[in-house]
């Protein structure tokens, strides 16, 4: 996900330099500036990371930009491709998506979850979908759905984690168990489809395996072609 900041933070740091690029952990909204590779393609100079921990390029001619990659090596998040379209100067904040592995602290509302094309039976292996993006709808307390921060299905296996960030002002709607009512929204290319209605608990990670002695299917498991346009 891409922010776009009315007033850029610290524009000391930001004085005669062609753009910069902050990351950010979308499950924390903490600032990440190491062990992460950022790319500029056509350029010729590399970020220097700023003591706020902003990744900046000096001036240089913008024209010559074709895309920039944000490789994030060992650390637990997807990587990102910006085209120069979507920069928005002079800082852009870009949100990094957690992936399966990725560490959650306690407190954190979502899922790692799996989407696959169709359910088979077993021994059979389903195919999974690949690059999916994929978020969270949740309903709150007004009976109005609210939408997550948007992740991707791993491109090998299909899986995928995906959580809610409540700001200050926002109430979910809680059942007598204290579980809210999520949807899980996917989309590739133009093709957009949801799920049904499901229920997380507040302030925990819910996996496939918290199911797996119950009945099939899992529901924590998503076949493409289950799901509604």
């Amino acid at each position: 996900m891409i922010r776009q900041f009315e007033a850029p933070p610290e524009p000391a740091y930001l004085r005669n330099v062609l753009f910069a690029i902050e990351l950010l952990d979308a499950v924390t909204l903490e600032r990440v500036s190491q062990g992460v590779d950022v790319v500029a393609d056509g350029l010729q100079g590399k970020p220097i990371v700023n003591a706020s921990g902003l990744f900046v390029w000096l001036n240089e001619d913008l024209a010559s930009l074709r895309k920039i990659t944000i490789d994030p090596g060992p650390l637990p998040y997807e990587s990102v491709a910006l085209d120069p379209a979507q920069l928005q100067m002079p800082l852009t904040s870009v949100e990094l998506p957690p992936r399966v592995d990725y560490a959650f602290a306690a407190g954190v509302t979502g899922m790692r979850g799996v989407l696959i094309e169709t359910r088979v039976p077993s021994p059979q292996r389903p195919v999974p979908v690949r690059d999916a993006e994929v978020h969270l709808r949740w309903l709150d307390d007004n009976s109005i759905w609210q939408d997550g921060p948007v992740s991707h299905s791993d491109p090998r296996g299909g899986d995928f984690a995906a959580v809610l960030r409540f700001a200050p002002a926002d109430v979910p709607l809680l059942d007598n168990d204290g579980a809210l009512t999520v949807r899980l929204r996917a989309r590739r290319g133009a093709n957009e489809r949801e799920s049904a209605d499901l229920k997380l608990p507040q302030g925990r990670i819910t996996d496939p395996s918290a199911f797996a002695q119950d009945p099939p299917p899992n529901p924590l498991i998503f076949a493409w072609d289950e799901l509604q346009p």
